[in-house]
């Protein structure tokens, strides 16, 4: 699986080479969010080398949230997609209300990585929430409720559909860092990082880093696994690209290794009411 099957992708964006991930909703500018700036662009200093253990044990205090597409169901939805990858809005805006009233914090990655390395405080339950695929629905209807919550969150973009019909334009991506959201990496083309082999390394890590840093003006440093897939093999080359962070999803366990870099994230159901969603937040 190599740099030829960018044209096979380029073809079929938000088909089933993204395994459900379907398409959104058409993307416009996205609205300024009234967030608080964030540390994207100036990072703290962090302990990369900090004992892994401790990292491990941190790991678990602060859940982090994802979400795929935000909007109605349709027919030829798959019971799959409609579970995990397709929230419907009324559930979104439920799922939000209850984190504001139950009185949670939203984070960055880069407080959250302060807060793995260095013990660094964080605000009263903090959370972080988090989108992947560049979507365009996340863009029409995830900002503005975010924004009317006064809520930030990261953004993991993925590439190849930047401009498409249905997808984040680059002015998106440039207004989400702009509002106080984090950009971050999801890859090329959504290929999975557990089998990549030769030039995979530089069209999936390096490029994609590169072309968001030089949309946003500032440092891109988190990583998030498509489909979560990763092995020990990935760590030296998200490394040699310049990530601090990776983040899986589901529930394998964070490497004692290289924890910063196994992250776990809550795949947030389409259907979870507050309830049902601040009890999965509370799991170890």
């Amino acid at each position: 699986m190599g740099v030829r099957r960018r044209t096979v992708l380029l073809g079929a964006v938000g088909a089933a080479a993204f395994a459900g991930c379907g398409t959104g909703t058409p993307a416009p500018a996205a609205p300024t969010s009234p967030v608080p700036p964030t540390t994207t662009a100036a990072a703290p200093a962090v302990d990369l080398a900090a004992p892994a253990a401790q990292v491990v044990a941190r790991a678990a205090d602060v859940p982090v949230l994802c979400w795929h597409q935000l909007r109605d169901w349709r027919p030829g939805d798959s019971a799959y997609s409609r579970a995990t990858l397709i929230c419907p809005p009324a559930s979104f805006r439920a799922q939000l209300d209850a984190l504001h009233a139950g009185g949670y914090s939203t984070i960055s990655p880069d407080q959250h990585l302060a807060h793995l390395t260095t013990g660094a405080p964080l605000p009263p339950k903090p959370v972080l929430l988090s989108f992947d695929d560049s979507q365009g629905s996340q863009i029409t209807t995830g900002v503005p409720e975010l924004a009317r919550r006064s809520m930030q969150a990261t953004f993991f973009v993925m590439t190849v559909p930047l401009g498409k019909p249905n997808w984040m334009s680059r002015d998106d991506v440039k207004r989400l860092h702009d509002a106080g959201h984090t950009v971050a990496a999801h890859t090329y083309d959504h290929h999975r990082a557990d089998r990549y082999a030769g030039a995979d390394w530089d069209t999936q890590l390096v490029k994609p880093r590169a072309e968001l840093e030089a949309i946003v003006g500032a440092p891109v440093r988190h990583f998030a696994y498509p489909y979560g897939d990763w092995n020990a093999g990935d760590f030296a080359h998200l490394d040699q690209a310049g990530y601090v962070t990776g983040y899986q999803l589901g529930e394998r366990p964070v490497d004692p290794t290289r924890p910063l870099l196994t992250l776990r994230r809550i795949l947030v159901g389409s259907a979870w009411d507050g309830p049902r969603l601040t009890s999965a937040m509370a799991r170890p």
